[in-house]
Parts: structure tokens; C-alpha cells; sequence
């Protein structure tokens, strides 16, 4: 669970924008009476993301391969294969499932010495970005991190 203290000139759509979730959303989460008056210094819950509005999954098809299914999902191969715990080169069948990142949405695999400032440096996003999607996160080498831009 993620909070975020209201500051000056917030208003519920500029909140819910920030952090990428539903207005209403927003609203049931923190039981608001009156959406249009967002005290500063009032502290809200923002909502868990689910895991199925990050990733999805792909059903291979016969005549797929790694680098096919990556690019329509605007990834790498190799970014595909150490999602799904698979070599570069490994053969992929018929009806296998693959996760694969959804629209919009972007991943990183963490390394050795990551800390959560140089990943939301290095990605150009911020600290709660990566939070609010990665409610989990514990920053060992190879865990899949999913944020939006």
C-alpha cells in the first residue's frame, strides 16, 4: 500500500494521473465524500495495481518465435526470455504461455548494486511510478521490475 500527501494545487485528477490509476478509483479507496476538496497535508491511499492490468499472456503460435512476439510487444527478445525464465535461444512451442508486459506499460530486470533511486534515475520515472507497480519489490539481481512512462 502506497500513500501520497496532498500538496498545494492538487486536485483527485491530477493525483489519480500521477500515479496512473482511476479517479474513482482513488475515491472508493480513501471513502471521499467530496472529491473537490483535497485539504494539503491530507494523506490518501493510492490503490494497488492488479497484476493483470500490468502483464498479460501471449499464447504462442505456431510459427512464433522469440523475436516475432518481442517486437509486438515493443520489447527485446532477450528482455521476453528472462521474463518468462527462458534462453535467447530456446525453442518455444505451440500454446505455450508467455507473460508479456501490456500496452503502454515497460519492464526492467534489476542487477546486482540496484537501488531504487538509480533504477528511477536510469528509467527517467519516479520513485512512486516504480512503487505503485512493484508493490513487492525487494531489489535482488533479476527481479522483473514493470513501470509506465
Amino acid at each position: 500500500m502506497q500513500t501520497y500527501i496532498v500538496e498545494p494545487g492538487d486536485n483527485i485528477a491530477s493525483i489519480a494521473k500521477k500515479f496512473n490509476v482511476k479517479v474513482i478509483d482513488l475515491v472508493k479507496e480513501n471513502h471521499l465524500e467530496n472529491i473537490y476538496y483535497l485539504a494539503p497535508g491530507m494523506e490518501l491511499i493510492i490503490p494497488d495495481i492488479p497484476m493483470e492490468d500490468v502483464f498479460e499472456y501471449y499464447i504462442v503460435q505456431k510459427g512464433d518465435n522469440l523475436d516475432k512476439i518481442s517486437k509486438k510487444y515493443g520489447i527485446t527478445a532477450q528482455m521476453l526470455a528472462e521474463m518468462n525464465g527462458l534462453e535467447l535461444n530456446e525453442y518455444i512451442y505451440p500454446e505455450q504461455k508467455l507473460l508479456v508486459p501490456r500496452a503502454g506499460v515497460e519492464v526492467y530486470i534489476t542487477k546486482d548494486g540496484d537501488t531504487l533511486n538509480s533504477i528511477a534515475d536510469e528509467l527517467g520515472v519516479s520513485r512512486e511510478n516504480i512503487l505503485l507497480y512493484n508493490p513487492n519489490l525487494y531489489l535482488l539481481p533479476e527481479q522483473l521490475i514493470a513501470y509506465r512512462i
